[in-house]
């Protein structure tokens, strides 16, 4: 392990990266092993995976690109390329990680021109590159959407620009309305300017606010203050202007517009019904034409509020990448003071942390201004809100949701103050949640949950140095049942992946951030190999990628997706679980060791099946011993050792060893997986039926499944009882 490649932490992280590893390391009994595998593959592997054959690649590949560059008229400075070579770590890095290192390098180069050679060379080198990569995935749009996931590049983008050009100034921009005189009487008034004029010159309304608020003090006969009892909810009526919601849930209101509206020679008539949106509402409008009419009245109040500067035309645009870490620069070298920070819980993630941690954060396209009007609430006063209101079932009708509380505002539909605003159901607190993260400098993204929109982010560890990816506003599931929205950028590909692919980067990074970037490199090897080749390398390449760093996932999942047949891609699981047995206990890391294990099983089932019996028996008996839970792959293994009957007997068996079992929710629900699975493999319906009552004799007298000190029915049951036409038992308390 190359020390020198690890980051230094900030001061609030207690230990440095490097020396928390190597306690950590120590104290689990495998730092002698991490070390020692680190100069394995030279002595081991094959030369096709050498470190002199991933030197030659990289070379190969700066070669490549400089070339590119010459051709494009692009030139680069001596030293920009020299320090890049200059670690070994950074090089990989820059020209490893991508097929087409161009944009890396040239995004690199244009923050450098824009932000400094101390900056991006000596400061924040780190987060540089991730800017860098992260850019070069997708190219930033001029239209925010509040999440640049980069799950695919564009090839037609315009490469960054690395002319000379002045030192970029970060500024912020204002606001962006332009408040017209709607008084004006030297023009013709329009309709938006009556509309306007009939909300703010219309007389205060007096609405009921609700608050909490903790009870006043009483004091005792020393005059010693006593100790206050729990927030109470305070209701108080008060007065403020008449805004375009209040006229939607109001028909005296509605009445009163109509009126003024024809005075001023406008024929517009709401019929917006009573109370039904209105500022506290939450349930959805049902009456599809009252509903129209309702949007069409939230469109004439939008659009007299954006024609007339109270409210912004369209949303801010996303900041270019050297904005948007300027920004992060900036705050992360505020100086708040020991009690502020310790508040604050600042720096909420370090800025020095190795690049793939950093990834989430470099995605971020929220509008600048948008961050600033969050991130100087955080800053001046603690506040750090990831939570907003929650509206119930009217959040799922976006026109609803947005006439229920239509008024000025200095930002746009999309951004997180809107949010705040008119609050949401899950959705919106997710993005409340990430994007406050990432304004304060953590990398955030949200996630998906079976029904429910939940959130992850980058976190470490302040006694070990130790980073993490943790997840937030779980409501269905743990990490087994969510996938991140942030794309998994590591193998080159992108997209959505299961939350534990992000962890796998932070424990990759903790075992050895250099060894985890020579993976990287080493997948861009494998995907650069001819077919022959991959056939015969297979079980070394993976041996090689996991003796570097036993989390080089992307190397792994590269070799399972290219593997010719069955055999071939059992051998890769006993290699990988043989490679990480050495690392870790059987029962640690049981969700990523899962993870690898379905995937290979499902590679397993694209390929072509057993065609004799013999071939299926040999196959079921590696199945059964690598754990397999692929439902559809044994059903075609079982059929393929005899007919229907067979796999029937087959799942009849495997639903005894259920129900002898520990019969816990999460053993329920990876049987029900089964069980649909198999279903799911049957061709009829009449078929289904017979097989799902046959699977229900098992369960008789033991439908019901104890949780704690509750009976309730087994879901695997309820499942059966419906393929099978059947009422479920009823289970008594």
């Amino acid at each position: 392990m190359d020390h020198r490649a690890l980051p230094t932490l900030p001061s609030r992280f207690g230990y440095t990266f490097t020396i928390a590893l190597t306690i950590v390391l120590a104290a689990a009994g495998k730092q002698s092993f991490v070390c020692a595998q680190s100069r394995a593959p030279d002595a081991q592997a094959s030369d096709m995976w050498s470190r002199a054959a991933s030197d030659a690649y990289l070379d190969a590949a700066r070669t490549r690109t400089l070339a590119a560059c010459d051709g494009l008229g692009l030139l680069l400075p001596k030293d920009f390329l020299a320090w890049i070579d200059s670690d070994a770590t950074r090089r990989a890095s820059v020209y490893g990680c991508r097929k087409d290192p161009l944009r890396v390098l040239l995004q690199l180069r244009s923050l450098e021109i824009d932000l400094g050679e101390d900056l991006v060379r000596s400061d924040y080198p780190q987060l540089a590159i991730a800017f860098a990569m992260q850019s070069s995935y997708r190219a930033p749009s001029k239209k925010a959407s509040g999440w640049n996931d980069g799950d695919a590049a564009d090839a037609n983008a315009p490469l960054p620009d690395i002319t000379e050009r002045p030192r970029l100034q970060l500024v912020m921009p204002s606001d962006p309305r332009v408040r017209i005189d709607t008084l004006d009487t030297t023009r013709a008034l329009d309709r938006d300017d009556h509309i306007i004029n009939f909300l703010e010159d219309h007389a205060p309304i007096e609405v009921e606010v609700t608050s909490k608020a903790l009870p006043p003090l009483e004091y005792d006969d020393k005059g010693v203050a006593k100790k206050r009892g729990e927030a109470i909810t305070v209701t108080r009526k008060v007065s403020r202007a008449l805004v375009g919601a209040d006229v939607i849930a109001s028909p005296g209101l509605q009445q009163e517009f109509h009126s003024y509206m024809a005075a001023h020679g406008h024929d517009i008539a709401l019929d917006c019904g009573n109370q039904i949106v209105h500022w506290a509402s939450i349930d959805a409008v049902q009456d599809q034409a009252l509903r129209a009419r309702i949007a069409t009245a939230h469109e004439l109040f939008h659009t007299a509020y954006r024609n007339k500067g109270r409210m912004p035309a369209a949303r801010d645009r996303a900041p270019t990448p050297a904005e948007s870490m300027a920004w992060l620069i900036r705050n992360d070298r505020h100086a708040f003071s020991a009690e502020e920070k310790l508040a604050r819980n600042w720096p909420q993630f370090p800025l020095n942390a190795p690049w793939p941690l950093l990834l989430m954060l470099a995605a971020d396209d929220q509008p600048l201004r948008e961050r600033e009007d969050i991130w100087i609430k955080y800053r001046d006063h603690g506040e750090f809100r990831t939570y907003g209101e929650y509206i119930g079932a009217i959040a799922q009708q976006f026109d609803m949701q947005s006439a229920r509380r239509v008024s000025p505002i200095a930002f746009n539909y999309g951004s997180i103050q809107m949010m705040w605003k008119d609050g949401g159901v899950c959705g919106t607190m997710g993005n409340i949640g990430a994007r406050t993260y990432r304004i304060c400098g953590a990398p955030s993204s949200t996630a998906g949950q079976p029904g429910h929109c939940a959130l992850v982010r980058m976190d470490v560890d302040e006694t070990t140095g130790q980073f993490r990816c943790v997840g937030g506003q779980y409501a269905t599931g743990g990490d087994e049942a969510t996938t991140v929205h942030a794309g998994w950028n590591y193998d080159d590909v992108g997209g959505r992946r299961p939350m534990v692919f992000h962890q796998s980067v932070a424990w990759g990074v903790n075992q050895g951030f250099a060894s985890f970037v020579e993976s990287l490199v080493l997948r861009r090897m494998w995907d650069a190999a001819d077919g022959k080749t991959r056939d015969k390398q297979a079980t070394t390449f993976v041996q090689t990628a996991m003796s570097k760093n036993v989390f080089a996932l992307a190397a792994v999942l590269g070799a399972i997706s290219t593997a010719p047949d069955a055999d071939a891609t059992i051998a890769l699981l006993d290699t990988f679980n043989k490679q990480f047995d050495r690392f870790a206990k059987p029962d640690e890391y049981l969700l990523y060791r899962n993870t690898v294990r379905d995937m290979t099983h499902d590679r397993v089932f694209d390929t072509n099946p057993p065609s004799k019996k013999a071939e299926a028996k040999q196959l079921l008996l590696s199945l059964e011993r690598q754990g397999c839970q692929s439902g559809r792959l044994l059903a075609r293994t079982w059929r393929a050792l005899g007919d229907e009957q067979e796999f029937t007997q087959r799942c009849v068996a495997a639903a005894h060893d259920y129900l002898s079992g520990a019969r816990t929710k999460t053993t329920s629900a990876q049987f029900g997986k089964l069980i649909k699975e198999w279903n799911r493999s049957l061709k009829g319906k009449r078929a289904k039926q017979e097989w799902a009552n046959t699977m229900l004799a098992a369960f008789t007298g033991k439908e019901a499944l104890q949780l704690r000190r509750k009976q309730s029915l087994d879901p695997v049951v309820a499942t059966l009882c419906k393929t099978a036409g059947r009422e479920s038992p009823t289970i008594g308390k």
